[in-house]
């Protein structure tokens, strides 16, 4: 049995009449699938509990894939984000479901997340927040973006000259005609030094980002990708 400890929910959903399954993110785990079992039908239940951005301190026990919780209590005061912020926290979910594997202590991803949730909740620059995000998932995944350097030849980047980046392989420089978004040195740079950054560096690292991630995720799209757009033309 596991006690008491730390977590997030990233996703949950009904299941059968009065149960809950849980996509939980713990600091000791990492990401495990719960049954909250009986929780929908209880007069005084704590599904309140069950929120996103909330951080709980939950038991489980089992041996398969999907566990029983047997407690949760609220661990600290829930973050509350709001408008844009709140889709951008369903995206960061979302990509942990679909990109962290089961059973697997993400002790540096967990820290990464509570930074971008207290981030999102300040309504800080809410691209950056997902920036730094997608690079630091990416890298603990082992796919860490390498971006001083052309993948081909070795040679460092240049600031004024434009690039592409392969996800499989790294930087190449961009010529006219590629259907690659193109990246200048300049926001590469920007982006491995994590400081510096304005609008064009930010809206070249979002198309960097999203290519990278859409390769890793085998092309399945994204819901909250699509809510973003719906919000967009809505707008």
């Amino acid at each position: 049995m596991i006690a008491l400890i730390p977590c997030f929910i990233l996703h949950q959903r009904p299941y059968r009449e009065t149960s809950l399954l849980l996509d939980v993110f713990s600091e000791q785990y990492g990401r495990v699938s719960l049954i909250a079992k009986g929780v929908r039908q209880k007069k005084r239940s704590k599904m309140g509990l069950y929120q996103l951005y909330q951080p709980l301190l939950l038991s489980w026990m089992g041996r398969s894939e999907l566990l029983t919780l047997t407690s949760a209590e609220a661990h600290e005061p829930r973050y509350i984000l709001k408008a844009e912020a709140a889709l951008c926290g369903l995206y960061i979910n979302e990509l942990m479901v679909k990109l962290l594997p089961l059973h697997e202590a993400e002790v540096e991803i967990f820290a990464a997340y509570q930074n971008a949730l207290e981030s999102l909740q300040q309504a800080d620059n809410t691209q950056l927040t997902l920036r730094l995000f997608e690079k630091r998932l990416l890298s603990h995944l082992g796919y860490g973006l390498v971006l001083d350097r052309e993948f081909d030849n070795g040679q460092l980047i240049d600031e004024q000259q434009q690039y592409y980046y392969q996800a499989d392989a790294g930087l190449a420089r961009w010529s006219f005609g590629n259907k690659q978004a193109a990246i200048s040195g300049r926001s590469l740079r920007h982006l491995a030094d994590e400081t510096g950054f304005d609008s064009q560096s930010l809206k070249e690292i979002k198309q960097l980002m999203r290519t990278v991630i859409h390769f890793y995720l085998g092309g399945k799209p994204l819901q909250s990708r699509q809510l973003f757009t719906e919000l967009h033309r809505l707008k």
